[in-house]
């Protein structure tokens, strides 16, 4: 058996070693004090974390812009043109229909829910689905481009109120001595846009008249008679091919100033409703103005006058 003077030594040994353990594990989870003088760092409340997400994200947003697809807007206002401003407004604001102009369900930004608006329509309303395999007159991509043009709608100023004109009073037959009548002008204020002084190209042009212009005027801008507009004075879209008299000129420099306004800043035909206008493709930025001083120069060519 072991003696006593044995065992003392060996209980020593044990409790050395566990205070020296319980020492150690102490000051591990102690922090090492700072140098003295030192700012103490400050701490997080419980359950944060130092980030910089928050930050960047509201910067982000505050610099946010919305970007309208300016070629799909372009290609989506003759559409609008054609089937929704009996409604809706050729400006958006609205005739026996909720206004479009400035629409907050619009601005929300949900793209698909106003496409779906579009193609399905509104059951118990007299708006109508506008898919074609549902009925209606346009395809999957006519409807996006018009849910493009409609953001062109938002963010600008209000409609003013149509104030009532005048009757007009009747016309004189003219004198051969009458002074040449001014050349038309659009309703829209503004002056000539760069494209004015730009060389258009007639085969772009072209082109791009097929695209954004064709619908309304007519193929050549030879049809554009046969296209009614219910609600101007006219009744039809004006044909480009010939031009009004008073926008064609012999002077290249005159001609495509006439026919730029029109298109930089659009025009509302003479009438109580008409249901066709003239889009702004300046204005707007649905158009680039090289795009602009090509569609100068082709509706020039169709009426046999060239830059």
């Amino acid at each position: 058996m072991p003696t006593r003077d044995r065992i003392q030594p060996c209980i020593v040994l044990v409790v050395t070693i566990l205070l020296t353990a319980t020492i150690l594990t102490i000051a591990a989870c102690t922090p090492n004090p700072g140098p003295e003088g030192l700012t103490p760092l400050p701490t997080l409340a419980p359950a944060e974390t130092a980030t910089l997400v928050p930050a960047i994200q509201a910067a982000a947003e505050a610099d946010e812009q919305p970007v309208v697809d300016a070629a799909g807007a372009a290609l989506g206002a003759p559409f609008y043109l054609l089937h929704c401003t009996r409604c809706h407004g050729v400006q958006g604001e609205g005739v026996d229909a909720p206004p479009l102009r400035n629409n907050q369900f619009i601005q929300a930004g949900n793209d698909q829910n106003v496409f779906d608006t579009i193609a399905d329509g509104r059951p118990g309303t007299e708006m109508p689905a506008w898919l074609r395999i549902k009925g209606g007159a346009l395809t999957d991509a006519e409807i996006g481009y018009v849910v493009t043009y409609l953001h062109t709608l938002q963010g600008v100023a209000a409609v003013p109120p149509a104030t009532p004109m005048p009757p007009e009073p009747t016309e004189a037959p003219p004198s051969p001595n009458a002074p040449t009548p001014a050349p038309a002008r659009p309703s829209l204020p503004g002056g000539p846009g760069p494209a004015a002084s730009l060389s258009g190209d007639v085969a772009k042009g072209e082109v791009d008249f097929g695209d954004f212009c064709a619908v309304c005027h007519g193929p050549e801008g030879r049809e554009g008679v046969g296209v009614p507009n219910p609600g101007s004075d006219d009744g039809i879209v004006p044909e480009l091919n010939p031009i009004d008299p008073t926008i064609a000129n012999p002077d290249p420099e005159v001609f495509a100033t006439n026919v730029d306004l029109f298109l930089e800043h659009g025009s509302v035909p003479e009438g109580p409703a008409p249901r066709l206008m003239m889009p702004s493709f300046g204005d707007s930025r649905m158009l680039t103005q090289q795009q602009i001083a090509d569609l100068v120069a082709y509706v020039m060519h169709l009426n046999g006058v060239e830059e």
